[in-house]
C-alpha cells in the first residue's frame, strides 16, 4: 500500500507542480489569442517549475525510477512532462532529471515519441 500511496503522490506533483507552469508556459506562448496573453506569466511559470525541479532533481539523485524498483506509470507520465520542459528548455540545470529522462528514452518499449524526442536530442548535440 505503501508503493501506491507514493505512486499517486509523485502522480500528482507532476500533474500540479510539473505540467501546471507548462501549460502556464503554452497559454501564454502559443494557445491563448494574442491579445489574451500575459508575457509576465511566462518567466513566473518558468520559475514555479524550476523551484519544483529541484524537488524532484533531489528525489531521483539515488533512484532508477520514481517509485520502488520497478519501473510504473509514474516514469511515464513524468518522462513525458520533461519531454515537454526539455522543449521550453527547462532542463539545463538539472543533470538528473536529463538523465533521467533520456533512461525513459532507453527503454525498449518506449513510445515512439519518447524516442523521436532521444533521436533529436542525439542530432542537435552533434
Amino acid at each position: 500500500m505503501l508503493l501506491r500511496a507514493q505512486l499517486y503522490r509523485w502522480l500528482l506533483f507532476t500533474a500540479t507542480e510539473l505540467e501546471q507552469p507548462l501549460w502556464r508556459i503554452a497559454r501564454h506562448t502559443f494557445i491563448y489569442p494574442e491579445e489574451l496573453r500575459l508575457p509576465a506569466e511566462i518567466p513566473l511559470a518558468r520559475q514555479d517549475f524550476t523551484s519544483m525541479a529541484v524537488v524532484l532533481e533531489n528525489h531521483l539523485l539515488d533512484r532508477q525510477f520514481v517509485v520502488g524498483e520497478h519501473v510504473t506509470v509514474a516514469d511515464f507520465v513524468l518522462a513525458y512532462t520533461l519531454d515537454w520542459a526539455n522543449e521550453v528548455q527547462l532542463l539545463a540545470t538539472f543533470p538528473t532529471l536529463v538523465d533521467y529522462m533520456e533512461r525513459m528514452y532507453k527503454r525498449p518499449k518506449a513510445s515512439g515519441r519518447i524516442a523521436a524526442a532521444l533521436a533529436s536530442l542525439n542530432q542537435t548535440s552533434q
